[in-house]
């Protein structure tokens, strides 16, 4: 006899709705149990759906895996593409905007969370890192050359390779803040501190490229970020 399914609610997508709702029942097993304790079946009970309905969507545990994480990175990529409508012309400026939504989804729970679990499958399943790498990054790369690009042609500067660049600030920006976070659940996400040090590392990024054509470092960033400067220079 064939499992029996919840019935979806009005007005959705009855294929949407049960693919999102399979992706939203895994998040919470992954996060809960882990790769390997977590079953398609339990899965599917998760969902309020049958176990066929998870493998027609999914073929197996290890796509679904790579979904959820794919879902995270398009969720980034809007929130950057956003970022990007609505920036000024100055590049400056839409590299810290680019920044501060990297450094909200980098040390976002659920996503420290999936690293937690990686790191402790990745000596058996090398293969589940390698999803965890699309998770919104290269385009984030991409982004933040075309932005270093425009700023060098604005203050006349040569870039010979924007994405090698680009990829350096990615990792800047991201891996203090990440680490802190994941070392420190109850970490500082104060969304002012977050700002403060996006632009901070923005201007430093930018001045070690042209140091004769960027402004100074604004003391205020500074402190905003490193308390104690101001407090020993006082």
């Amino acid at each position: 006899m064939a499992e029996q399914e919840r019935p979806q609610r009005a007005g959705t997508s009855r294929r949407q709705s049960k693919r999102e709702s399979i992706l939203d029942a895994a998040v919470e097993l992954f996060l809960e149990l882990g790769f390997d304790q977590t079953s398609m079946d339990a899965v599917a009970a998760e969902a309020g759906v049958s176990k066929t309905t998870v493998y027609a969507h999914f073929g197996d545990k290890l796509e679904l895996f790579r979904a959820v994480i794919a879902r995270g990175g398009a969720s980034l990529d809007f929130d950057l593409d956003q970022t990007m409508l609505d920036s000024v012309d100055d590049p400056q400026e839409r590299l810290a905007r680019i920044a501060l939504k990297l450094l909200q989804a980098t040390t976002a729970p659920n996503y420290l969370a999936f690293i937690r679990v990686l790191t402790v499958e990745a000596a058996r399943r090398p293969e589940l890192t390698d999803t965890l790498r699309s998770l919104g990054v290269p385009h984030v790369v991409d982004l933040v050359a075309v932005a270093l690009r425009e700023d060098a042609r604005q203050h006349g500067y040569t870039l010979s390779d924007a994405e090698s660049y680009a990829g350096l600030f990615v990792r800047m920006t991201a891996a203090g803040p990440q680490m802190d976070a994941l070392l420190d659940l109850d970490a500082d996400r104060d969304p002012a501190r977050l700002e403060a040090y996006a632009r901070w590392t923005t201007a430093i990024f930018l001045r070690g490229l042209s140091a004769a054509d960027r402004p100074d470092v604004p003391d205020s960033a500074m402190s905003q970020v490193f308390p104690w400067m101001s407090r020993a220079n006082s």
